[in-house]
């Protein structure tokens, strides 16, 4: 949950943040905060801005880039349509030649 949601303050922009754990997750094959045994810890982590030890595991710095982007304070966290403008989303191709490759065997998912 994004620290914010905690409060009751907040906007669209916590959806931006659960993307971000989402992509985290898909990275690393690791539930974010699966370090911590209860819901308390967790909360005090996000609460507190720490972020998931999985943030370790994601070895591509484009990837772990926009993962943090995600995961930025409401401030300066981008919205749906600044997000899609990221170079992060350069590598993908939607045009018809490539709809033939798989897109599990591209290493854009794999930290």
């Amino acid at each position: 949950m994004a620290p914010e949601l905690y409060d009751e303050d907040y906007t669209e922009l916590i959806d931006i943040y659960s993307f971000g754990m989402c992509v985290l997750e898909m990275v690393t094959l690791e539930l974010p905060y699966s370090e911590c045994d209860n819901v308390v810890k967790i909360y005090k982590k996000v609460i507190s801005g720490v972020r998931p030890k999985a943030m370790d595991k994601v070895k591509d710095p484009e990837v772990k880039k926009f993962i943090e982007k995600c995961l930025a304070q409401p401030r300066v966290r981008p919205s749906a349509s600044e997000l899609l403008q990221d170079p992060f989303f350069n590598d993908i191709n939607d045009d018809d030649e490539n709809d033939d490759e798989e897109y599990t065997s591209n290493n854009f998912w794999h930290a």
